[in-house]
């Protein structure tokens, strides 16, 4: 067999998890919108980060409406009614975990999303089983993406070197965090995508292609 990495981490909403369109629309619509009915603020401002800590961001350059409470409640309520009603599990994706982790590869789960919402999705989707370890914004003291410390306590979670280890991601900021912790980073695109992705070394658009990339064809 071919060389392999020995872990991967990996990012939730956009990967593995479909519920980017979704959030997309509601966020433009509705949260920022409601948030700042003066400004436009820009999807790539929070797209791929930590909601609970974007707003001193927002509130330091936009006229925001909302109170940090009321910010983040927007948030809260629409992914509860995403994951629960609208998110879908990649295609391929529960067979791509298993021939990784039959490769002997390691796996954590590295997501700006709340445990709320992880565990909602686990529900529905039995994501948790196919990881070694799963850390979500919550846990980490440090800031969230693009700055690299869930990587960082990903790989340790694992027992390896972040620089070891790859991650598969679809923001440009958690792009950015996977790359600045010294991470191999596959970019995941869907169709259409044009997120900026020019700092990854990898591109896959389905798990199919994903588990050529990782595992060689083997």
């Amino acid at each position: 067999m071919s060389d392999v990495p020995p872990a991967i981490c990996f990012d939730m909403d956009g990967v593995l998890v479909q519920s980017e369109d979704h959030w997309v629309a509601i966020q433009r619509d509705h949260i920022l919108p409601t948030a700042a009915p003066n400004d436009d603020i820009p999807l790539s401002a929070i797209t791929g980060r930590d909601y609970s800590e974007v707003y001193p961001e927002l509130s330091a350059e936009y006229d925001l409406a909302v109170s940090r409470e009321e910010y983040e409640s927007l948030f809260e309520e629409a992914g509860q009614k995403i994951y629960s009603e609208h998110a879908t599990f990649l295609d391929g994706a529960h067979e791509l975990l298993e021939d990784l982790s039959a490769a002997g590869i390691s796996l954590a789960l590295t997501t700006s999303a709340p445990w709320d919402w992880i565990d909602v999705i686990d529900e529905r989707f039995e994501l948790l089983a196919h990881f070694d370890a799963a850390v979500s914004a919550q846990d980490v003291d440090g800031p969230g993406k693009p700055e690299p410390d869930i990587y960082e306590r990903g790989a340790a979670e694992l027992g390896v070197a972040p620089d070891e280890c790859w991650a598969v991601e679809d923001s440009t900021a958690g792009a950015r965090a996977a790359v600045a912790a010294g991470m191999t980073t596959v970019g995941f695109r869907g169709d259409g995508d044009e997120t900026d992705l020019s700092m990854v070394q990898h591109v896959a658009d389905d798990a199919e292609s994903l588990r050529a990339l990782v595992l060689r064809d083997t």
